[in-house]
């Protein structure tokens, strides 16, 4: 199922066992679209998807042969920033492990998969801790 959302977000919902947070979703999304230009007039793909579905994407593109819970692949397109794979499976399980509502463990990795769209990355201390305060911005 497709929902194109007025701020160039396209939501595509794979794994219909987890429901994902929509309303949530699309507000995140405005305020990122709202403050961030880079994001400005290019699309974004989220892709909300099982662990079996985001283990198979990780062993061909990261060669680590275990579900992760998002993955992000920027595109250098001037109409499309790229695609973010959220595992709604991890999302369920990392809830309950750090005692969260789901609903805000997915919108958590949502803005994790676009910030890493928008440069962000956490390789050494210095970059994770700039990557948290662009997390917490928009969390």
């Amino acid at each position: 199922m497709r929902k194109k959302l007025s701020n160039n977000v396209l939501f595509f919902h794979e794994y219909r066992s987890c429901a994902f947070p929509r309303k949530q979703l699309k507000k995140t999304a405005g305020k990122i679209y709202r403050n961030e230009k880079k994001v400005m007039n290019r699309a974004v793909n989220i892709i909300l998807c099982s662990d079996y579905k985001i283990r198979k994407l990780n062993r061909k593109y990261r060669k680590i042969d275990r579900a992760t819970d998002v993955l992000s692949f920027p595109f250098e397109d001037d109409d499309l920033l790229g695609e973010v794979y959220i595992s709604l499976q991890r999302a369920a399980v990392q809830a309950r492990r750090y005692n969260v509502p789901y609903a805000d463990e997915v919108n958590r990795l949502f803005i994790h998969g676009l910030a890493h769209l928008l440069g962000f990355d956490h390789n050494t201390e210095k970059e994770r801790k700039k990557m948290e305060l662009y997390e917490k911005r928009y969390y």
